[in-house]
């Protein structure tokens, strides 16, 4: 699976830790309606990669444990990156 070299060629894009410990990278390809996803399971440590269509929640099973995962979308103010306190 290739990633984007920019966050320009998606519609979506993220890159975080869910609250059971996964961590993953997901995006959605200008004018594609199918998500990728490279996770590492929070459960069982497995890395692994899926594309499936792109419908939120973003929601897959680990193909190792068969943890459902569930990429819930961000509350209003925390996308994007932090800004820094001025001292």
């Amino acid at each position: 699976m290739k990633m984007p070299e920019s966050m320009d060629e998606c519609i979506f894009f993220t890159n975080r830790i869910l609250e059971d410990k996964t961590k993953l990278r997901a995006w959605v390809p200008e004018g594609q309606n199918i998500v990728n996803i490279i996770y590492t399971c929070g459960k069982c440590g497995y890395e692994g990669e899926v594309s499936q269509n792109y419908e939120k929640p973003i929601t897959f099973i680990c193909e190792d444990c068969g943890e459902k995962i569930v990429v819930k979308p961000l509350k209003k103010g925390k996308r994007g990156r932090k800004k820094k306190k001025k001292k």
